[in-house]
C-alpha cells in the first residue's frame, strides 16, 4: 500500500449509523433550521477533516459550540433592539404637536403608529430619528440608553459567549492534536510498509 492510497482510505471516513445515533438530533430552537445546521456542520468538518470516530466527535463538539455562540449573538442583538424600541417608545411622545389637547391626542392615537413605522419602515425611521435628534435624542444616545437598560442581560450573554469560545478553542486544539497523532501513526505505518516492501524485494533478489 502506498502512502497516497493510505491517506485516501483514511480521508474518506464518514460517520457510521451508530455514531449518527449518538449525535442525535441537533438542539435547535425558535426559527433555527436543520439544513442551515447541517451545512454548518459540513463546513466545520471540511476544515477539521475528521478521519475517525474521535475526530467526528470533536467536530460535532466544535460545531455545537460554534452554533451556541451564533445563537447567543443573535439573542444579544434582539435584546438591544428590544430596549432600543422601549427607549424610542418613551421619547417619541416628545414629538407631539404643541397644545395640551393636541399633545394628548398624539400620545393616545398617533404615537404607537409612529413607533410601528419606526420599527418597520426604513424611510419613516430616518425621519423619526431626525426628529428625535432635533429634540436632543441622537441615535447614538438612544442606543446608549438601550445598552444601559439591557446591561445585565448583555453582560450575561457576553460571559456565556466567552465560555463557549474557550471551550471551542480547547476542542479545536484537541482536534488538531488528534489529527497530528493520526498523521504520525500513518507516516509510521507507511514507512513500515515501504521498508517491508524493500526488504522483501531485496530478499527476492
Amino acid at each position: 500500500m502506498s502512502m497516497s492510497s493510505a491517506v485516501s482510505e483514511v480521508s474518506v471516513f464518514k460517520p457510521t449509523n451508530e455514531l449518527s445515533e449518538v449525535f442525535g438530533e441537533p438542539a435547535l430552537v425558535g426559527l433555527e433550521k436543520r439544513e442551515v445546521y447541517d451545512g454548518f456542520l459540513s463546513l466545520i468538518a471540511s476544515a477539521i477533516k475528521p478521519t475517525d470516530p474521535i475526530g467526528w466527535l470533536l467536530t460535532k463538539d466544535v460545531t455545537d459550540l460554534s452554533w451556541d455562540i451564533r445563537r447567543e449573538r443573535i439573542i444579544k442583538v434582539e435584546i438591544i433592539k428590544y430596549y432600543q424600541k422601549e427607549v424610542v417608545a418613551e421619547l417619541i411622545k416628545s414629538l407631539a404637536p404643541p397644545g395640551q389637547f393636541m399633545t394628548a391626542m398624539y400620545r393616545i392615537f398617533q404615537a404607537d403608529d409612529d413607533l410601528t413605522l419606526w420599527e418597520t419602515d426604513p424611510e419613516a425611521r430616518v425621519k423619526i430619528d431626525e426628529a428625535l435628534a432635533a429634540k436632543g435624542h441622537s441615535t447614538s444616545a438612544v442606543l446608549a440608553r438601550a445598552y444601559m437598560r439591557g446591561a445585565t442581560q448583555i453582560d450575561t450573554i457576553d460571559k456565556r459567549i466567552a465560555v463557549y469560545e474557550r471551550r471551542r478553542d480547547t476542542t479545536l486544539s484537541e482536534a488538531g492534536l488528534w489529527n497530528d497523532r493520526l498523521r504520525q501513526q500513518l507516516d509510521q505505518a507507511t514507512t513500515a510498509i515501504i521498508e517491508g516492501e524493500f526488504t522483501e524485494a531485496a530478499e527476492g533478489d
